[in-house]
């Protein structure tokens, strides 16, 4: 029986995703995009979300990637993001009970340990931002 290790001694990989909001005027939360490395906001709707050289069998975040802050008066509101990126995944950090103006982070992380690698990253995506009235 001849069996595989599963090492290596390098990865290189360059992913990107498309993640497009619906602009609105008149929208009672804002999104902003907090730029840094391989993350940008095209002024289109659209967040770009580029990582280059990941590595396999880790776990990469980028910590306050996106800031969610509800405007309107009638909180308090929860923020959550449903997705579904296979290794690519949105925390949202204290959403829960806040105050309208108040703003929320939200890290990306990437997490390509186990059977997970870079090409199970998808290239175009669609996120649901909800922000609704606790209970």
């Amino acid at each position: 029986m001849v069996g595989a290790s599963g090492a290596f001694t390098s990865v290189s990989a360059d992913r990107e995703i498309s993640v497009e909001s619906s602009g609105d005027a008149d929208a009672n939360v804002q999104i902003v995009v907090n730029e840094q490395q391989g993350l940008t906001d095209s002024g289109e709707d659209v967040i770009g979300l580029s990582f280059s050289g990941l590595n396999q069998n880790a776990v990469t975040r980028f910590n306050n990637a996106l800031t969610i802050t509800p405007q309107g008066g009638n909180g308090p509101y929860d923020v959550s993001i449903e997705e579904d990126l296979g290794p690519v995944s949105f925390e949202v950090v204290d959403g829960t009970n806040v105050s309208g103006g108040t703003a929320v982070n939200v890290n990306v992380v990437i997490d390509l340990t186990g059977e997970a690698s870079a090409e199970d990253i998808p290239t175009d995506a669609t996120i649901t931002i909800s922000v609704t009235q606790s209970a």
